[in-house]
This record gives structure tokens, sequence and C-alpha cells, in this order.
């Protein structure tokens, strides 16, 4: 009953220093040249001693997903600028959830154009230290772009509920990869219906789109962590159903990477609740950690 009034208070709190900030915070909006896309972004600037802090939604969301806010509401209120921006899946200024049932035309590789853009303006804003925050699959985009990332200002990275995109085990069927590869061997690119993460067979896309998603698997994943030149930092939730896929050994095979294995256990994927001031004060303790 008392951890439930401390929940609830802390949440009013939450809710009052939202509020609050958002006067403060601003939309950004760019222009992504290479194709011809508007993207947007929540902007909220700091303290100049602190670094800035970029929060990337996961796989369909917005920067206005539940994760990325709350992760944003409580740095803006120790005093870090953050920037949320929203990934345009092929949409200008997209504002809300794309559905599985869309069509999906964007790729991986584009999604990481946007974030090195997004990086960029960032540091043109004179914000020489930049760390980058994931959540879901946002945090493998941002593992990808930052294993080649070539912007001298990211000094580190926090990925949360970090999970790979591609093993039987997740449902991924080989005669659809094997049809999707042949489609764009010939160079034809009508979208079908694939089975892909919460999506299951319902996900309509392109091969090209499909596929491109499909090279975060987990050898591919694991090898990226290992090998980073920046330090980084996994954050799992204990209770996250995709376990139930993956089994608690992806725990046991994120440990031996060089990543800082941090997990919060009783959270779900999401860190609702209770759990999203475990996982601020997880964040907040890395990065007052960080050196300047």
């Amino acid at each position: 009953m008392k951890q439930h009034a401390l929940f609830i208070m802390k949440s009013i709190s939450i809710s009052l220093l939202a509020l609050c900030l958002s006067v403060q915070a601003k939309t950004v909006t760019q222009q992504i040249l290479p194709f011809n896309l508007t993207a947007e972004a929540n902007y909220a600037l700091g303290e100049p001693s602190k670094p800035a802090v970029l929060i990337l939604h996961g796989f369909l969301s917005t920067n206005q997903f539940f994760t990325v806010t709350s992760i944003s509401d409580s740095l803006q209120s120790e005093g870090f600028t953050t920037l949320a921006p929203t990934l345009t899946l092929n949409i200008s200024q997209r504002r809300s959830l794309v559905k599985c049932t869309s069509l999906h035309t964007h790729t991986l590789q584009r999604d990481i154009i946007e974030i090195a853009h997004w990086v960029n303006w960032l540091h043109a804003q004179g914000h020489t230290k930049i760390i980058l925050i994931g959540h879901s699959s946002g945090s493998l985009e941002l593992l990808e772009y930052a294993s080649n990332a070539k912007n001298p200002a990211i000094s580190s990275i926090i990925l949360t509920s970090l999970f790979y995109l591609n093993g039987p085990e997740l449902g991924i069927l080989s005669q659809e990869v094997t049809k999707a590869q042949a489609l764009l061997k010939n160079r034809i690119n009508t979208p079908s219906n694939y089975q892909f993460l919460f999506c299951n067979n319902q996900y309509y896309a392109t091969p090209e789109s499909f596929l491109s998603y499909l090279k975060m698997d987990k050898s591919y994943t694991l090898s990226l962590l290992e090998n980073l030149n920046i330090p980084s930092y996994t954050i799992m939730a204990g209770a996250d159903k995709r376990f139930h896929k993956v089994g608690r050994e992806w725990l046991d095979a994120l440990e031996q990477t060089q990543t800082n294995l941090i997990t919060i256990e009783g959270a779900n994927h999401f860190f609702s609740r209770e759990y999203e001031f475990d996982l601020q004060e997880k964040i907040i303790d890395i990065l007052n950690q960080t050196p300047p």
C-alpha cells in the first residue's frame, strides 16, 4: 500500500513537472534532404554544463510514446538538454503511430540517415557532448548508427529493452525471407504481408523495407555491442515478455560484451507504472557518473 501511494505521488509530481517543462520545450522542424522529407523533434534546452541527450522511440512509434516522454521529462528536470525526434518512416511530419497494416516503405538505412541528421543538428547548436538513449528497436537503430558514427560529440549510449529483430524464435519465417530476397534480386519491390515483431503476419511492407531490418539479428547485434568505441549501458526489464521467445540467455549474451548491463527486476518492456522511476534513476545515475 505504501509503495502504491509513493507511486501515485511520484506520478503527480512528474505530471506537474511535465506541464511546466512543456512551455520550455519546442518543436524543431528539419528537411531531410536526401529524401525530401520533413522531420520533427521535441527540443528542450538545458544547462550549458550538462550534455545533450538524444532519445529515440521504438518501432512504428513516435516521440510522444510514454517511455520516451517519461525519460525526456525526468532529464529536463535535472537540467539536461533533450532532443526527441520522430523518425518519418517516409511520412513527412509524422505525428502518429504507423499501423502494421499500413504500407511500409521505410528502411533501416533511411532511419540511420535521419538519426545522423539530428545528431549533427544538435552538434551545430553548440552541444559538444551528446549522449544517445534508445528504447526497444530505437536502441538497435542507435547502436547501428553509433557503430559507424563520425560525429566526435557522441560520448556514450544507453540502450533500453534491447532485443534483436531476426531469428526463428522471433517468428521470422525463412520462406518469407527467401521470397523477399528473390523479389529484390529481380528488382521487384511489390509489398506483401510478413511475419514481423508484434505485427505477426500483418506487417505489410515492400521486400526492401522488410529485409533491411532483418540485418539486426542476434550475432550482428552482439558484435556491434562488443566493438563500440564509446561506453555503452544496457538497461533491461526483468519481466519483459520478449524473454518468453529469446530466453533469459539473452542477458548472459549481453553480459559477455563490453556493455554495462543493468536489469530492473519486475519491469515490463516499457518500464511502465512504478518502474518508470527506476528507469529514470538508473539513467540519471549513468549521466551524472559520465565525466565531462
